[in-house]
């Protein structure tokens, strides 16, 4: 059969600049009603209406896999990608977004398993393969060329190290959608297998103007201790872009299970309205400069450079923007302009945290987690974590985002997002780029005060650890520093793919500000008076 790719981004697009009239154009949460509820709800998402049904279901052959901490031989979750060979064309295990169960722990969805358990008895369409065994990227990767498959039993063992230590952090994507979104069909089990699978530790909902709860499906298939989730909605507006609030409360009886209101309003009273009934939910700005119709930072008309917005309505209240979108920029296209965006707002006092997140809506291309945040937290067991401490810690600026390398900063003891004394304008950095031997570094960018201070090019590697130095600064006035990390290698075929989707190593840091004036506080030189 030949293959139906998913809806194109811009019909997408213009599918999401509907989705208000959709949805009635009147979602309502916090006790105020102004319309029926939407169709799909969070039960309905769970029961899909037609089952998979790909024309190879019970045709070829069966692979029994067994996938194993290489330092423990406990059982871990993992995906396994499929590489057709000599002939054999790319698996189709479905062709839609639904995956296909095998057993209760994993699911087989287009030329992948992802599996919660770390080993299963799947079919297999016949042929030969490259079989990639993989765990997300604090991980190595196991490789199992010219496999064949036929009509008997093939098996495959596989040891995966766990070669980052992320202690101290939790991994999260803020922004994932699924079948409660009009524009997504995935189950929210499904997406639960895919996430455990590739390594991370936090999901939060953002369907569109709907307030969609993981907590069940995580504790109905018994994995609180590999991921968590956070109640979020992304606010879908008709005229002011897409803004993703959390952790939100749900409420099945009102419209939208909870959302926020939109209808009728514009950003500055739409933030106004996430403060009063969730105070502690984080504002992330959704691609703010992807078009048509949906890029707040173009709708609002918004100049980094003057720090100016030319749309009345328009609000600098909001705690984070999205500088990398998963779906929009898997190769880095537009980053370098949001990343000027983002140093225009903390240039002129507006400390906005810096995101990174999938914005996935599948299970093939725009792969769930890429890109993940890293969130410093007190302890990263995700059943030892809450997300009102997670968006604590991004409005404090705790926060760096990846696709694959693991970037550390520190200035003395300050840490990532920490405000550091630099009594005469001098501070010493420290800075390390850690990497799994299947993810490209080749280069580090140091930005202070919003200007690029430092590159270093970083040699062809397989080493965990990529780049280490200590780099120092003088400061005229109180400032900041950002680390940002590019490798120019793609991350096909566990990531992304060769044909439509290159996903590049990237990740990039939030600030550690400088206290230079000794006032215990950042002071950015555009701005005058107390911040």
């Amino acid at each position: 059969m030949r293959y139906h790719p998913p809806m194109s981004i811009l019909g997408r697009l213009r599918l999401l600049v509907l989705v208000p009239v959709i949805l009635g154009c009147a979602v309502v949460a916090f006790g105020k009603t102004a319309g029926p509820e939407p169709a799909t709800s969070t039960a309905q998402a769970e029961r899909p209406s037609a089952p998979p049904a790909p024309a190879n279901r019970h045709a070829g052959g069966l692979l029994a896999f067994d996938v194993r901490d290489a330092d423990t031989d406990a059982p871990i979750p993992c995906k396994l990608t499929f590489v057709g060979l000599a002939g054999t064309p790319r698996p189709f295990f479905t062709h839609n977004d639904i995956g296909r169960p095998e057993g209760e722990l994993a699911i087989a969805a287009f030329d992948r398993v992802f599996s919660a358990a770390g080993s299963e008895d799947i079919r297999v369409p016949q042929g030969t393969y490259n079989i990639y065994v993989s765990r997300g990227p604090e991980w190595d990767i196991s490789v199992h060329p010219w496999e064949k498959i036929g009509e008997g039993t093939t098996k495959i063992y596989a040891h995966l190290r766990h070669v980052i230590d992320s202690r101290g952090w939790l991994s999260a994507d803020f922004h994932v959608h699924a079948a409660p979104s009009p524009d997504s069909i995935v189950p929210l089990t499904h997406r639960v297998l895919e996430f455990v699978a590739d390594g991370i530790d936090m999901i939060v909902s953002t369907d569109h103007n709907i307030v969609t709860d993981y907590a069940p499906s995580i504790k109905a298939l018994g994995l609180g201790a590999f991921i968590t989730s956070a109640r979020g909605d992304e606010i879908t507006t008709n005229g002011w872009g897409h803004f993703g609030a959390f952790p939100l409360s749900q409420d099945h009886a009102r419209a939208g299970q909870g959302a926020i209101l939109v209808h009728g309003h514009n950003a500055k009273e739409i933030f106004a309205n996430v403060r009063e009934h969730a105070p502690e939910a984080v504002i992330d700005v959704h691609h703010p400069r992807i078009d048509p119709g949906i890029g707040y930072f173009i709708l609002g008309q918004f100049d980094p450079h003057s720090d100016r917005a030319g749309r009345p309505g328009f609000s600098f209240d909001f705690d984070a923007i999205e500088v990398l979108n998963g779906y929009q920029d898997p190769a880095r296209k537009s980053v370098d302009r949001i990343i000027d965006d983002w140093l225009g707002l903390l240039n002129h006092g507006h400390l906005a945290t810096a995101t990174g997140n999938s914005d996935t809506h599948h299970l093939t291309y725009n792969m769930g987690g890429y890109p993940r945040n890293y969130v410093r937290v007190a302890d990263d067991r995700p059943d030892h974590v809450t997300p009102g401490e997670v968006a604590t810690a991004v409005k404090g600026h705790h926060v760096f985002f990846t696709t694959g390398p693991f970037v550390r900063f520190h200035a003395g003891k300050g840490d990532i997002g920490d405000l550091v004394p630099a009594p005469g304008g001098k501070a010493s950095l420290d800075i390390e780029v850690d990497a799994a031997p299947w993810i490209s570094v080749s280069r580090v960018i140091l930005y202070v005060s919003g200007k690029e201070a430092k590159r270093w090019p970083v040699p062809e590697s397989q080493e965990i650890v990529r780049f280490r130095v200590r780099h120092d600064i003088d400061l005229p006035a109180d400032g900041y520093a950002v680390v940002r990390v590019d490798g120019d290698k793609i991350m096909a075929p566990v990531v992304g793919d060769n044909r439509t989707f290159g996903v590049y190593p990237l990740a990039l840091t939030n600030p550690i500000f400088f206290d230079v004036n000794g006032n215990g506080r950042y002071d950015p030189e555009h701005v005058h008076g107390p911040h």
